[in-house]
């Protein structure tokens, strides 16, 4: 039997809006094709498991408040070159939410000083915080030929280039409004502004990332989640349920 390690960075933050669903339907694929899942949770100002040992299969890392993001960049940057690593290996990253914002060159503030965070510096782009009024949106993207249904919900849009976008939108914006490319991917590292179980919601792109982890994991298919897929791109190709909106 071979295993899979999965870690899921600073989870007393990360967990917003259900994204703990992500690894738990990784694992219980996994587990049911017979792979072996070692699942570690490291908390803030631990040393991560991805710096330690050169065996995580899957990092996870996912949206967080304003403060905490702070305060993850200023743990995160002393492993800046163990994550750069995972670049271009068999490994999967894959961050949601605010989490994108991480890898960038910046981030603003909202005060009016628009004072910097310095981000760690992975693709050139500039995240913008704006008002207290939080973007909301349902929206539909494209990788790889494959349809990706999710959700935001932002305080912060992003401008600049990514190594590649993760999506090509069909439905809903980009890093910003004025962008139909949304999110950054380099080789098995994904970072996009989605949130939530996105992996649950999108059973034919999380078979490409289980076939990478143990092969033959993408076959393992849970009851109804294909139709629930389907259904759910048909609601949101209707434009009276999926349109962004403010509050």
């Amino acid at each position: 039997m071979s295993k899979v390690v999965i870690e899921f960075l600073y989870p007393e933050f990360n967990n917003l809006y259900g994204d703990r669903g992500n690894l738990l339907y990784l694992r219980k694929k996994l587990e049911l094709a017979g792979a072996e899942v070692e699942w570690i949770e490291t908390p803030l100002f631990e040393v991560p498991a991805f710096a330690s040992r050169g065996d995580v299969g899957f990092l996870y890392l996912g949206p967080c408040t304003e403060r905490q993001q702070e305060l993850e960049l200023a743990t995160l940057h002393p492993y800046r070159d163990a994550l750069s690593s995972r670049f271009g290996s068999d490994q999967i990253t894959f961050a949601t939410g605010n989490a994108f914002e991480l890898f960038g060159q910046k981030i603003l503030r909202s005060d009016p000083e628009k004072s910097e965070i310095e981000a760690l510096g992975f693709w050139n782009t500039e995240a913008e915080r704006f008002s207290r009024l939080r973007y909301n949106e349902l929206c539909v993207g494209e990788c790889d030929g494959m349809k990706i249904t999710g959700f935001k919900n932002q305080l912060s849009h992003s401008r600049g280039e990514t190594p590649a976008p993760f999506l090509n939108m069909l439905t809903g914006t980009g890093l910003n409004p004025e962008s139909r490319l949304e999110g950054a991917r380099g080789g098995n590292f994904y970072a996009t502004y989605l949130i939530g179980p996105l992996l649950a919601l999108n059973p034919p792109f999380a078979a490409k990332l289980l076939g990478t982890l143990f092969p033959g994991a993408e076959q393992v298919e849970l009851p109804f989640e294909r139709e629930a897929y389907e259904k759910r791109l048909a609601e949101l190709a209707d434009p009276a349920v999926n349109h962004p909106k403010h509050h």
